[in-house]
């Protein structure tokens, strides 16, 4: 057991030591209860006092025990309630440190879980620059999330208020990365009672699990195994695409970049035809797929094909180019919307 509880806990040790040590100088030294109580505070903290007048064997045997067991159980008692406390503190400091960082995002991810799959998913997320909370039940976890410079909250993501607490309501999406399947199931089920509209990436264990949270409401569902079993293959058959795929992954490493760009109603590029859109002339950015309004993706599109409200473009070039070109769809966007 870990954490303030378990201070408080030693805390209430120490008083039971002194109420035994009191009780045993009354009824078997045979003081009066002021003196019983003064002998078993400077006796277990260890003051100096010269030992009760005329005491007995029973009543020596009893003071040497209640020195042995109870001399270290109440230092060790003292210094761990000292430290859950003060920790208390510096927690509840913390976490309105990170109410007043949290009260100020919007459109982030919450990420549940901080396991090996739910850190690597945290990595990419800092590293893309995409704001997210974490979510954590374990302190230990939280402390070392923070100093990564990451927004981390102690909470069961399976609990309502846990969720309320990293603002769901003003969530882009959620992350199920629990270990246990049958928990990232109930936490999408309460995330979509909180919110039926977020999108929801959860993990999953093998194909059984894969379908159940689909029917739990996750809006897409990865098999760290599957994937990685797929790699594997590919990379026996096809190296030359598991190399390209792998250099999707570490895409931050060089200079390309990967993205996608939804075209919204007042979008200037609606209506023109892929060929001629500058995506590729003033921006040498790679369109190598769109998804439509419908869900439909057209892969490898044809320069004929006409761009329309809502279109999401899936794009890979240089870095540079790639941030410029999405930072001018949105003031295109905006430009638009100020002019109507």
């Amino acid at each position: 057991m870990d954490g303030p509880h378990h201070g408080r806990n030693w805390l209430l040790a120490v008083f039971f030591i002194f109420g035994v040590g009191s009780l045993g100088f009354h009824y078997i030294v045979k003081l009066d209860w002021i003196d019983s109580i003064f002998y078993a505070v400077v006796t277990l903290t260890t003051v100096g006092y010269s030992a009760p007048p005329e005491l007995t064997e029973e009543g020596k045997i009893f003071t040497v025990l209640l020195i042995i067991m109870g001399i270290g159980t109440a230092g060790y008692a003292l210094t761990q309630a000292a430290r859950y406390l003060v920790l208390d503190k510096l927690l509840s400091v913390m976490g309105r440190r990170k109410n007043i960082r949290m009260e100020n995002l919007k459109n982030h991810w919450i990420l549940c879980g901080l396991g090996k799959i739910g850190t690597e998913v945290a990595r990419h997320l800092h590293r893309d620059g995409v704001p997210f909370v974490a979510l954590e039940i374990a302190e230990r976890k939280v402390a070392w999330a923070r100093e990564q410079g990451w927004i981390a909250q102690q909470g069961d993501a399976r609990n309502e208020e846990a969720l309320r607490n990293v603002f769901i309501e003003n969530a882009k999406g959620l992350i199920a990365a629990l270990t246990d399947d049958s928990d990232n199931v109930y936490v999408i089920l309460t995330a979509k009672s909180i919110k039926s509209d977020i999108r929801i990436i959860a993990r999953a264990s093998d194909a059984q699990s894969t379908k159940v949270l689909y029917r739990a409401g996750a809006d897409k569902v990865i098999s760290p195994v599957v994937a990685g079993a797929a790699a594997i293959a590919r990379s026996s058959v096809q190296p030359s695409v598991a190399d390209f795929l792998e250099l999707v992954n570490i895409s931050k490493e060089i200079d390309i970049d990967f993205g996608s760009i939804r075209l919204g109603g007042n979008n200037p590029l609606i209506g023109t035809t892929l060929a001629e859109a500058p995506l590729r002339s003033k921006y040498n950015a790679i369109v190598i797929a769109i998804k439509k309004q419908n869900g439909k993706l057209i892969y490898n599109p044809s320069g004929q094909l006409v761009l329309e409200e809502n279109d999401e473009l899936i794009v890979f070039g240089e870095r540079a180019k790639m941030a410029k070109l999405k930072d001018e769809i949105i003031e295109l966007n905006l430009k638009r919307e100020k002019n109507m």
